[in-house]
Parts: C-alpha cells; sequence; structure tokens
C-alpha cells in the first residue's frame, strides 16, 4: 500500500504511519517491521524519513535513546534516593 505513494510528498507518503520514505529516490515503502533500523542497502538512515519529514530518521533514533536514557537516570537517581538517603 505504501508504494502507491512514491514518487508523491513525504507528507502524502507518511499520512500512513506504516510507511517508511527515501528522499535519494523518492520512495515510500512499508516499514520493516521485523527488523528496528531498515536495512542500509534500502537508502541510508540519513535520507530516510519516518513519522514526520522534518527530522532524518537517524537523528530521530539518536533523539528517542536520549530521552530514554535520562529517564533511566532519572529513575534511578529518584531510587538511590529514596532507598539510601532518606533513610
Amino acid at each position: 500500500a505504501c508504494s502507491a505513494f512514491s514518487f508523491f510528498s513525504c507528507e502524502e507518503c507518511l499520512k500512513n504511519v506504516s510507511c517508511l520514505f527515501f528522499f535519494t529516490n523518492k520512495t515510500c515503502i512499508d516499514y520493516p517491521v521485523f527488523f528496528i533500523f531498515p536495512s542500509s542497502s534500502l537508502c541510508s538512515l540519513f535520507f530516510s524519513r519516518w513519522g514526520v519529514c522534518w527530522i532524518n530518521f537517524e537523528a530521530l533514533i539518536i533523539a528517542l535513546f536520549f530521552v530514554a536514557g535520562l529517564i533511566l537516570v532519572s529513575i534511578t537517581f529518584f531510587c538511590c534516593y529514596c532507598c539510601y538517603c532518606r533513610r
């Protein structure tokens, strides 16, 4: 279904959340659900978009890992503070 939006704009392709858009050849493909990251043989992560067109997939992954790391550090700090410092 996503391939029908190839050679259209990125916004048209990404209206369907299961689609992945490549800027290099303006193709729209189904997101490879069996793999977390699309194969590098398809397209570089720098030139691929998923979810929104204004940020590339590579930056999106880095931002998500950064936020997840901050959440884990915050939870660890909170647990250590509550368990050890409040005694």
